[in-house]
């Protein structure tokens, strides 16, 4: 049961090149920038239980060192978790946007909050698909259910392989058969319950940066998960998007090997502005 990308993507066919050490300073140095990094796997190491997920070393103070220059860089933390859950686990929440549950909820940098319009829409659906997991998904089997209340979180990543293909593939017919207002995302060892048709981060980011439109930012996205995929197609043409991982086809058109080398990129932002500090 492969890992899929969303079925409006065509499909990538190129791996993406090794990012250029000088291109992201570069591009601070003459403009202002809309800076988006996904959380799981690109800020954080991607761990056996997602609660456990903390920033790697020095990625919270870099973060914050940007975040506190807003008229050179704005940043955007974009993650498939709850606005909440990141908030907590990254440890800051002050200058920064928040696009979380998949784009389906941003908070702005005031902290004010935005749903997506419909998700009143899946409610029911949702409920319908706590129950089915509450009955389904065998205790104690390795599965990890995350509840975000807008979408639902079902982790396999410790269950084993037989029984994970097992239950995955019941919750697809039970969605199929009975829950028509949702869908399945699939990302690294997770399937997301989500309101159909709705969210996407590449969307989120987009209304983002149009918004800043008056100061002609340039987008620049890390990413490491297929979710982030929707967002590397959409800044294409728009930005720069990283891929952070082994090399593998991707709509990124630049890679990083892991979140310390994302580490090093904030870092060498971090320098350019306290260069021009000086």
């Amino acid at each position: 049961m492969p890992t899929t990308q969303p079925p409006t993507l065509p499909y990538p066919t190129e791996i993406p090149k090794p990012l250029p050490q000088q291109l992201l300073p570069h591009l601070l140095r003459h403009r202002r920038m809309l800076l988006c990094l996904d959380y799981d796997g690109t800020l954080s190491e991607i761990t056996d239980r997602p609660f456990d997920a903390r920033p790697v070393r020095q990625a919270r103070d870099h973060v914050a060192a940007l975040s506190g220059n807003r008229d050179r860089i704005e940043v955007a933390i974009v993650s498939g978790r709850d606005i909440d859950t990141v908030r907590n686990l990254l440890g800051l929440e002050h200058d920064l946007i928040f696009i979380g549950n998949h784009g389906i909820e941003i908070a702005d940098i005031t902290g004010k909050r935005h749903v997506a319009p419909g998700v009143e829409a899946a409610e029911a659906d949702l409920a319908r698909v706590r129950k089915w997991i509450g009955r389904e998904v065998p205790k104690g089997s390795g599965f990890v259910v995350e509840d975000k209340r807008s979408t639902i979180a079902l982790h396999y990543r410790v269950a084993r392989p037989s029984v994970a293909s097992v239950v995955r593939s019941a919750l697809r017919k039970f969605l199929q058969d009975e829950c028509p207002r949702v869908e399945i995302l699939a990302g690294k060892m997770v399937d997301e319950v989500i309101p159909r048709g709705l969210g996407g981060k590449g969307d989120a980011v987009r209304q983002i940066l149009d918004s800043m439109s008056e100061s002609n930012p340039v987008a620049v996205y890390f990413g490491d998960d297929t979710t982030d995929e929707d967002a590397f197609f959409a800044l294409r043409d728009a930005g720069v998007t990283v891929r952070v991982g082994a090399p593998r086809r991707s709509w990124a058109q630049y890679r990083v090997a892991d979140p310390a080398a994302v580490v090093t990129v904030l870092s060498s932002l971090v320098s350019v502005l306290e260069a021009s500090e000086r």
